[in-house]
Order: C-alpha cells, then structure tokens, then sequence
C-alpha cells in the first residue's frame, strides 16, 4: 500500500494519538490502582489499629508536662490532650500507663510506670525536697547468710525525679516528715508502706540505714510526671498490673477529631517507614 504525503503524516499524526491515549489510559488506572491499594493497606491498617487500641481523654494536671501542659495545677476537670493505648503491647518501667479501677470515684488514671515487681522503692528527704528512688531487682542478689545485699548503694541508686539531691538525711519517724503543701503525697508514702503493721510487704533497709519497700509480684510502683499534685502509688499502694489497660503509644495534642485523625496518619506513616527500613 502507498501513502501521498498528506496521507502519511495523517497516519503518523493518529498513530501518536493513539500512543498518547495508550499512555495516559495506563498511567491513570495504574495510578489508580496504586491509590485504591494504598487505601486498602490503610483502612487494613486502621482497623487493625482500632481493634488493639483505645482512646482516652486525658484531665487534670498530673502529668504535666508531657500532657495538658496548659492545665493549671488546681484544675482536675479540663482537657487538652488525648491518648490511645495499646492493649497489647508489653509494658515496661518508664511507660505510661492507664489504670482502672484505682480511685475512689472509679475513673481511670494516667501514670507512668517508674517500678516494677522485684525492684526496690523509697523516699529520701533533702534538705526541704524528697527525692523517691529505686534499686532495680537486677541489681538485688543475696549474701552467703540468705540476706539480701545491693550492688548499688544509696547515692547510685535511680533517681526518679527530674533533679538529684547532693545527699540527704534518714527520716522513718512520721512527726518529723516534713508535711506542706507539695509534700502531701510523700507523707503519703510513708504512711502506707511504713507505718500499717498489717502490711506484708519485702523490705531491704540499706548500710546506710535508709528503708526499702519491695514492688510484689504482679504489681508496679506507678508516678505521675507533676509529682506535687499527682494522685499515684504513694496514695493508692502498688498497681496490679491487671488493672492496667495498657501502655500510651500515642498522644493527640490539642485533640479533636481532625488533631486525631491527623495523628493516627503520621503514626501511619511512621509504621510505613519502620516497616521499609528494616
């Protein structure tokens, strides 16, 4: 068959239509296709989510600064921030927790674990300030008379507030603890665990004579991060670990249903990247 030269070009004109047709008709259902299984992951992902996860409203000021960072100290009903927790993951000292059935009114509490079972917990006084520390059960081991010995003694042990102290001095008796304001909860703590006779509890008291109370098995030792206001174990006693719903491992700031929706995407993401970069 022989073409004219308009004939030619007309032909060569409609074949490049056709090609840029072709080309387009892939590149849009693929990117498609590309989109719908993204979407598909997603919604899998999502469900996924919600199934091992639960969403709480954080109030009250007692884990400032990390939560509510804007709540004032005296106000126990407002909220800025939010959480899910992972009802499965394992928790570990430093997580922060939700608890049931604690309080009085049967609210659920937010704390953070800082003790676990095994591990060895107390309250130090120095100067005007206590300083709460713990000697991890790793760190316990027994003598050659079956009595229990610490591989750290009492200025190495962990410090769990957010400043150290320069040293301190042994307070047991309860009408010298020192009993104002910030220091409630410290009272508190000695009036639970050192003053009930009727409690069984493991103690280890120190070369230094400072007294040690032990976190039982199936309990831990749980703080709020605002110390001075914070409702937690020096007032409760231990946490069984059955009342925690679970670890915080994710926080909504400023939370709605857009800051939430948001968050759980860049959490998305974040699980994507993981995922990509092992």
């Amino acid at each position: 068959m022989k073409f004219s030269g308009d004939n030619f070009i007309s032909y060569n004109e409609k074949k490049k239509e056709e090609t840029k047709s072709i080309a387009w008709y892939l590149t849009t259902h693929i990117t498609l296709y590309i989109v719908l299984i993204f979407f598909l992951i997603f919604f899998a992902w999502y469900t996924y989510f919600v199934v091992t996860h639960r969403y709480y409203i954080v109030y009250g000021p007692s884990m400032k600064p990390i939560l509510n960072e804007q709540v004032a100290d005296n106000d126990e009903n407002s909220a800025m921030d939010a959480v899910y927790v992972n009802l499965y993951d394992k928790i570990e000292v430093g997580d922060i927790v939700v608890i049931n059935d604690v309080s009085s009114s049967g609210e659920s509490i937010i704390k953070r674990v800082v003790a676990e079972s095994g591990d060895y917990v107390t309250i130090a006084k120095s100067g005007d300030n206590f300083y709460l520390y713990r000697i991890p059960k790793s760190m316990m081991s027994q003598n050659s008379n079956g009595e229990k010995e610490s591989l750290l003694s009492d200025s190495n042990a962990i410090v769990l507030e957010n400043e150290s102290s320069s040293g301190y001095e042994v307070i047991w008796d309860e009408s010298s603890i020192y009993v104002d304001g910030n220091y409630t909860y410290e009272y508190k703590f000695y009036d639970r665990f050192f003053s009930d006779n009727s409690l069984n509890y493991d103690y280890y008291t120190s070369q230094d004579g400072l007294k040690y109370v032990c976190v039982p098995d199936g309990y831990s030792f749980c703080l709020g991060d605002n110390r001075a206001v914070s409702a937690d174990s020096r007032r409760y006693g231990f946490i069984s670990n059955e009342n925690m719903v679970g670890n915080v491992e994710l926080i909504v700031y400023d939370y709605s249903f857009g800051n939430r929706v948001l968050e759980v995407i860049k959490f998305y993401y974040t699980q994507v990247e993981d995922f990509f970069a092992r």
